[in-house]
């Protein structure tokens, strides 16, 4: 699989409804997701100075938003809407 490039991924998480953490680790950009005004379960991780994603991150961010590969590329690359990422969220359990 072809790299994602990082500053992008994480633009496109941020639109769909994860948001920065508050300081947890001076070397990594935390994010996590809210719904509904809540904060779930779900958070991840991204190096600050992680230019691509490669296979290995891409799989472990994926089992950190409860996706497969293929999933989350396509949320971070920006096909699977909000909405969509919430039912598999919700069909998951993770969320109500």
């Amino acid at each position: 699989m072809s790299p994602i490039d990082a500053k992008k991924a994480l633009k496109h998480l941020k639109s769909k409804g994860f948001v920065q953490a508050k300081s947890k680790s001076v070397d990594h950009n935390w994010i996590e997701f809210w719904h509904n005004g809540k904060l779930t379960r779900v958070k991840t991780k991204i190096s600050h100075g992680e230019k691509e994603l490669g296979d290995y991150l891409i799989k472990c961010m994926s089992d950190q938003t409860y996706l497969s590969k293929n999933e989350f590329r396509d949320l971070a690359l920006c096909p699977m809407s909000q909405e969509k990422y919430e039912n598999i969220l919700k069909s998951k359990g993770i969320i109500e």
